[in-house]
């Protein structure tokens, strides 16, 4: 039985490491972007109870820096089914907890 897309979403906490570091000493986008990704994949998973493949992404937006110790929150849900397609909107925030 397939679930609606509201029952499909999912939110992942991840806190950002030294070694997610550019040489600059912000968080890499290539970082964040693998967890868009992650959680993206994870609700096309839930809704379509089958595997699912990223076929691209489109309107990326690094607003502000990231940096170690920041935690990220990775929101993502169903925006869009076709019959062998989807649309994941992916939205992240980071936050200092220190």
């Amino acid at each position: 039985m397939e679930k609606t897309p509201n029952e499909s979403k999912a939110e992942v906490i991840i806190r950002m490491f030294p070694s997610d570091a550019n040489p600059a000493g912000n968080v890499f986008g290539g970082a964040i972007l693998k967890h868009i990704d992650m959680v993206a994949g994870i609700v096309a998973q839930r809704y379509s109870q089958s595997n699912a493949v990223t076929v691209s992404m489109d309107k990326i937006s690094f607003l502000k820096p990231v940096f170690v110790g920041n935690v990220l929150f990775v929101n993502a849900r169903v925006n869009y089914v076709q019959k062998s397609s989807m649309e994941i909107e992916v939205n992240v925030e980071a936050e200092d907890i220190a």
